[in-house]
């Protein structure tokens, strides 16, 4: 969006953390009076923090009756919205925080905002420009200067962060490794361990962009080991989980069928459902590539079956929709009109619009696919009495009809 150019003149912190915590403490009055200090800012960002508990603090601070308090939390949100590629509601977050940043004359808030807006541009993909992507360069580089001078660590990490991001984005992968080192000592220095996991993962997307998969699995499993230092099961899953994709791009089947089963397995421990359906996904995509279609459909049955469980219900409708394809292509097609029904029921159950249509499309499918099965079916049986040809070929006589039909016409205008 336009206005987010404005800023030219993120990073994130441990789960749970008490950095996690300043913004909303300073919010509900409990962060003192006068300036807004280090230990507020380091608040902002998420890095990598559960995206629930991020959202809720962040939706605490603004509710605040600080007006510095609700950029805080707006661009609190807007980070977190950022990780799970939410990028229209982080970009709308960032412009609601505009005009108060002005009236407020509120520079740290403005530093945080640069940061923010430097991810976006640099992880929405094919939607950003040239210009922009340079521009990202320019927001993270001077942010990082305003949060040395505001003494915020956390910050300054988070605006390297952004800098190696927009470089490796840029495809000037060495000086994108070199921000990220310097991100990591900053995280050191201040002992986030939680924080420094995240670093590995942003060096891994810089090798990925590279095609270097062998040395981003490094990465993430540098990641994992951080993980598991500190008991974190769900972060170590999700580090399994990323770690089994890198190896199937590699083409390490083996290796990743094992990681993706560990994954599995520690989602099952954590009761995730959502977690484990995942995992599935990752496996159904590598059987589709593989061509074992039967064990693609028996991995797509049981995602269905855990997003039942789980309550997600929209989830649950396009695990239907995309069962049924697979059926469709397998040929099962009595199965399928049972899976589309079912598909049918749940989209609108919850008014899935697009998935009704989906939902609508494949039932015609499955008509029209039946039909002609049918049809064949007759011709077999009864085309040796009716002696009827599998290609008929009608024949009127229509070509040597027409031209005298005109000619009689043409007649009719004679003087």
């Amino acid at each position: 969006p336009k206005p987010l150019s404005a800023w030219s003149g993120g990073g994130r912190i441990g789960h749970g953390s008490a950095a996690e915590s300043a913004v909303a403490d300073y919010a509900a009055g409990r962060g003192g009076a006068g300036s807004i200090g280090p230990k507020v800012l380091d608040g902002v960002f998420c890095f990598g923090a559960d995206f629930a508990e991020s959202l809720a603090k962040a939706n605490a601070a603004k509710g605040s009756d600080d007006d510095r308090a609700k950029v805080l939390g707006m661009l609190k949100a807007a980070d977190a919205y950022v990780q799970v590629k939410q990028f229209h509601d982080a970009a709308r977050e960032v412009e609601a925080a505009q005009s108060l940043i002005a009236q407020l004359r509120f520079d740290e808030g403005r530093a945080c905002a640069m940061v923010v807006v430097a991810n976006i541009y640099s992880r929405q993909g094919k939607l950003s420009t040239e210009e922009q992507l340079d521009e990202a360069l320019d927001l993270a580089s001077d942010a990082q200067e305003k949060f040395q001078k505001f003494g915020s660590k956390k910050c300054e990490a988070a605006a390297l962060l952004a800098l190696a991001l927009a470089r490796h984005t840029l495809k000037k992968h060495e000086e994108g490794n070199s921000a990220a080192k310097e991100a990591q000592l900053l995280l050191q220095g201040v002992g986030d361990r939680a924080a420094e996991a995240e670093v590995y993962h942003l060096v891994a997307d810089g090798y990925l962009m590279q095609g270097n998969a062998r040395r981003a699995a490094k990465m993430v499993s540098q990641a994992r080991s951080i993980q598991v230092e500190l008991g974190d099961k769900a972060k170590e899953a999700a580090c399994c989980h990323r770690l089994g994709e890198i190896e199937v791009e590699g083409l390490e089947e083996q290796k990743a069928l094992a990681t993706l089963s560990v994954a599995q397995d520690l989602y099952k421990e954590l009761r995730d459902c959502v977690g484990e359906a995942a995992v599935l996904n990752t496996l159904k995509e590598h059987y589709l590539k593989k061509g074992k279609l039967n064990l693609a459909i028996e991995t797509l049955q049981r995602v269905v079956t855990l997003y039942n469980h789980a309550g997600e219900t929209k989830k649950e409708g396009g695990a239907l929709v995309a069962l049924t394809e697979l059926l469709i292509e397998k040929e099962q097609l009595t199965l399928a009109e049972r899976t589309v029904q079912a598909a049918m029921k749940v989209c609108s159950n919850i008014r899935d619009g697009e998935g009704v249509v989906k939902a609508t499309n494949l039932t015609n499918t499955i008509k029209n696919a039946l039909l002609k099965r049918e049809v064949q079916k007759s011709i077999g049986e009864y085309g040796h009495f009716a002696n009827y040809p599998l290609h008929p070929v009608i024949d009127f006589g229509l070509n040597r009809q027409i031209p005298e039909a005109f000619g009689e016409v043409a007649k009719g205008f004679e003087p």
